[in-house]
């Protein structure tokens, strides 16, 4: 009787820990209810992301077009105001690198880019002649005021009056949370007072991806450096993303085939040397010279992919300085464009 109760009692037991594991079974072979949910979640989630991140692109190309729109603005509006108190007469003007008040600012030479950004377009106007950069960079040396700059009146006509200047374009560039505070001032060097102010706030991220783009911050030696550490590299800093990809691919190709060839050679070179012809005959003999005369044209093509692999890297740091692009060349593309075409325009190119 109580062998009886004992196997009822094990068969009850086993015959509910195998409905229970099936029933596991069944619950792990069984997707939840909610995962396909979850996968359509994710998919939306992803795609808003996608679509964010194309609308905050969008965004900071508007504010990149908004910037360069004020800043031909501003320029026009100096233009126009220069041209009714000289009663249209050619005016000689400076324009300063503005100051930065902000370490973001600094970092990102705002100041500078302003300045270059401003000459670019007041010298599409026939009433402006401008003053070359290098002549003002000596004269703030002289006067110490290359890292001070110089952003007040008298500072500014002392300056203008040792560059024969008649007018000095001066301002400054401070940060107020996620936005540029621009202010620009034309001084009149005999006088020393302000004839003409205009001031706007720009995006930051508009204004830094400019700084990143704009060919006032960039340079010949730059883009020279650049191809001199990594082929290619100063094409992509030119805007030359073609040409940068293909030095930096035929770069990468030449090498690593001159490598191969090394390998192969040092490969035939390994296996003549293991081979013992003592006693062997001609044949042996034979085959040691084949496999030293391919390792020796291994080596050979090796040091032409060599050869070629450098003479592609000179060639690609001539074309990254003869096809870069700078403040200079934009100046000259903005005379090319404008001046020729209006006539009496003076715009001195010496930098």
């Amino acid at each position: 009787m109580t062998n009886k109760i004992i196997f009822t009692i094990l068969f009850v037991l086993i015959g509910s820990g195998i409905i229970f594991a099936q029933d596991k079974t069944k619950a792990a072979q069984t997707p939840p209810a909610k995962t396909e949910p979850k996968k359509e979640t994710a998919i939306e989630e992803k795609k808003d992301t996608k679509e964010k991140a194309k609308e905050e692109k969008r965004d900071v190309e508007a504010d990149k077009k908004e910037i360069q729109i004020k800043l031909r603005s501003v320029a026009k509006n100096m233009s126009k105001e220069l041209e009714r108190i000289k009663a249209g007469a050619i005016v000689r003007v400076v324009v300063s690198s503005f100051s930065n008040n902000g370490e973001l600012a600094k970092k990102k030479e705002i100041g500078t880019l302003v300045m270059g950004e401003l000459m670019i377009n007041l010298s599409r106007f026939n009433n402006i002649e401008l003053i070359e950069r290098e002549k003002l960079a000596k004269v703030l040396d002289e006067m110490k005021l290359v890292q001070l700059g110089f952003a007040d009146e008298k500072t500014a006509a002392q300056v203008g009056k040792m560059l024969q200047a008649q007018v000095v374009v001066v301002g400054e560039v401070a940060e107020a949370g996620d936005k540029f505070v621009i202010n620009s001032r034309i001084v009149d060097v005999e006088s020393a007072k302000v004839l003409y102010q205009e001031g706007f706030n720009s995006p930051m991220e508009g204004m830094i991806a400019l700084s990143s783009e704009s060919l006032v911050l960039r340079s010949k030696l730059d883009a020279t450096y650049r191809s001199l550490i990594l082929p290619g590299w100063g094409q992509f800093y030119n805007g030359e993303k073609i040409k940068g990809g293909i030095f930096t691919l035929v770069e990468i190709g030449l090498f690593a085939t001159a490598v191969s060839m090394h390998i192969n050679g040092t490969r035939k070179e390994d296996e003549y040397k293991k081979l013992d012809c003592t006693d062997q005959g001609q044949d042996c003999l034979d085959k040691v010279q084949k496999l030293k005369s391919d390792g020796e044209d291994f080596y050979k093509l090796r040091n032409y992919f060599i050869y070629g692999g450098a003479a592609v890297w000179a060639l690609n740091v001539l074309d990254a300085y003869l096809s870069g692009k700078d403040f200079n060349s934009a100046l000259k593309t903005t005379e090319n464009r404008f001046g020729f075409g209006q006539g009496g325009m003076r715009l001195s190119l010496t930098f």
